[in-house]
C-alpha cells in the first residue's frame, strides 16, 4: 500500500511553520513523539521516577528500543550499547583498541569532527598515526574504494569513516572498503549518523566492526540517547571510556573485583531520561510503519529532486556527488562567491527555509520523509532568487549569522 505523504506531513508540526531541511543536524518530531514525551514526563513527576511499577516501565521501555534499534540495522541485541551520543560512541572505539605508537588510523576527508577531533586526539595523547584518504568531489563508486585502498597501510589498525558524509551526503561503498580493511588486517568504525533511518542497511551485510548512531537526527527522536554496535567477537578487547555496575562481574569491600570485560553492558553508563526514550520509540515505530527501504526512496528522490534542478541554476554549483549508487538525501552546494553563512541566513529571510553551513564552504540542505515537493520548489526558488538578485537587503554578515547560532555549543 503507497504511502499517503500528505497524510505523514500533517503529523509534523514543523511543515506548517518553515522549511526544514535541517535534519542532519537534528531532526523535528511529529506530535505523538511530543504527545508521549509529555505523558512520561508527568508520569515520572506525579508518580515517582523510582517507584516500583514506574522504574520497571522504564526498564522494559529500554530493552525494546534496543531491541527495535537492533532490528533496523541488523544487529543482536547484546552487541547494542544504549549510550548518549555518536561522538561518545566513536571516542570509546577509537580509545578502547589501546592502540599505540606504531598503529595508524586512517581517515578521509569527508569526515565530521565527530571522527576526526577523536582520531587526532589520539595521535596527541597516543602517538597513533592519523592518515587521510583523499577523495574528490567528482570520483565515482570505484574511484571512492581505489582512494581508500591506495591510503590503508601496514600500519592501518583502525578505519574511522562516515557511512554517509555530513559535508556532501555521499554514500560510501562500505562493504568493499570494509573488504579492503579487513584483508589488511584493520577494523572498521562507523559513524552512522547521516544514515541511521536515512537508508537501509544490515551491519553484518556492511562487514562493520562497530557502528555509532544517534536517536536525533534521521531517527526523528529527541536528542539525548544514541546507540554503539560491537560485533560480538570485539566486546572482551574494546575497553569503554568509563564504567560503572554494568563493567562490574562480582565486587566486594575487601578489594575484590571482577570486570566484565565480555559483555556490551560496559559500555553503558546509568540515568537515561525517560521522555526521551519513551519520545524515541515512538518515533521508531512511525519509521517502521512506512519502512527504511521506502524512507530512503522518498529521501533519495526528493534529493535527486533538488540536485537535478539546481544544477540548472547560473552560478550554482552542486557540491555532492551525482553519482546515481553514491546519492542520498543530502545535498550541499554554493551560490556564486557568497559567503555560506550568509546564504543560509537569506534563505531564512526569504521563505523561512533552515539549512546549514559545511566546513565554512558550502550550504547543505537535507530532505527526509516530512519534506515534499513543495519543499524542494520553494528552496528552489529561493536559490534562483539569490543567484540572480545577490543577497537580500539586511542580510546579516556571516560573523553575526554564526553567532546568532552559537554553534560551538551543540
Amino acid at each position: 500500500m503507497a504511502t499517503d505523504w500528505a497524510a505523514l506531513r500533517s503529523q509534523y508540526p514543523i511543515t506548517d511553520r518553515c522549511v526544514y531541511l535541517n535534519t542532519g543536524w537534528a531532526g523535528p518530531s511529529s506530535r505523538e513523539v511530543v504527545r508521549v514525551m509529555q505523558e512520561r514526563a508527568e508520569r515520572e513527576a506525579f508518580e515517582g521516577p523510582t517507584s516500583p511499577h514506574v522504574r520497571y516501565e522504564k526498564a522494559v521501555l529500554v530493552e525494546r528500543i534496543k531491541s527495535a534499534i537492533a532490528r533496523l540495522i541488523g544487529a543482536d541485541d547484546d552487541e547494542l550499547a544504549l549510550i548518549y551520543t555518536t561522538t561518545e560512541g566513536m571516542n570509546t572505539i577509537v580509545r578502547g583498541l589501546r592502540l599505540g605508537a606504531s598503529d595508524e588510523v586512517l581517515v578521509s576527508n569527508l569526515e565530521h569532527n565527530a571522527v576526526m577531533v577523536p582520531a587526532y586526539m589520539a595521535r596527541e595523547r597516543e602517538g597513533i598515526g592519523v592518515a587521510i584518504a583523499r577523495l574528490r568531489m567528482n570520483e565515482d563508486e570505484q574511484g571512492i574504494i581505489d582512494a581508500f585502498d591506495a591510503a590503508i597501510t601496514d600500519r592501518t589498525r583502525l578505519v574511522m569513516l562516515s557511512h554517509v558524509s555530513w559535508n556532501r551526503g555521499t554514500r560510501l561503498p562500505l562493504r568493499e572498503i570494509c573488504d579492503l580493511a579487513h584483508a589488511r588486517g584493520a577494523l572498521v568504525a562507523v559513524d552512522g549518523a547521516q544514515s541511521a533511518g536515512h537508508i537501509a542497511f544490515d551491519v553484518n551485510e556492511l562487514g562493520c566492526d562497530f557502528l555509532a548512531l544517534p536517536a536525533h537526527k534521521w531517527l526523528l527522536g529527541p536528542a539525548g540517547a544514541a546507540f554503539l554496535y560491537v560485533r560480538r567477537d570485539h566486546i572482551e578487547r574494546l575497553d569503554p571510556l568509563a564504567v560503572v555496575h554494568g563493567a562490574n562481574r562480582r565486587y566486594d569491600f575487601e578489594g575484590h573485583f571482577e570486570y566484565a570485560s565480555d559483555t556490551i553492558r560496559k559500555f553503558e553508563l546509568t540515568t537515561h531520561s525517560g521522555p526521551v526514550l519513551a519520545g524515541l520509540e515512538v518515533a521508531l515505530w512511525e519509521l517502521q510503519a512506512i519502512g527504511i527501504d521506502e524512507v530512503e526512496r522518498r529521501c533519495r528522490a526528493l534529493g535527486s529532486r533538488f540536485t537535478d534542478a539546481v544544477a540548472g541554476i547560473t552560478g550554482v554549483r552542486v557540491t555532492s556527488h551525482t553519482d546515481a549508487p553514491l546519492r542520498t538525501g543530502i545535498v550541499t552546494f554554493e551560490i556564486a562567491d557568497h559567503d555560506p553563512s550568509r546564504v543560509c541566513a537569506a534563505l531564512w529571510s526569504l521563505d523561512r527555509i533552515v539549512a546549514r553551513v559545511c566546513n565554512d564552504r558550502r550550504v547543505r540542505v537535507c530532505f527526509h520523509v516530512f519534506n515534499d515537493e513543495s519543499d524542494v520548489e520553494r528552496t528552489l526558488a529561493a536559490v534562483r532568487n539569490i543567484a540572480e538578485h545577490g543577497l537580500p537587503g539586511g542580510t546579516p554578515s556571516a560573523e553575526e549569522y554564526k553567532s546568532r547560532l552559537l554553534e560551538a555549543v551543540d
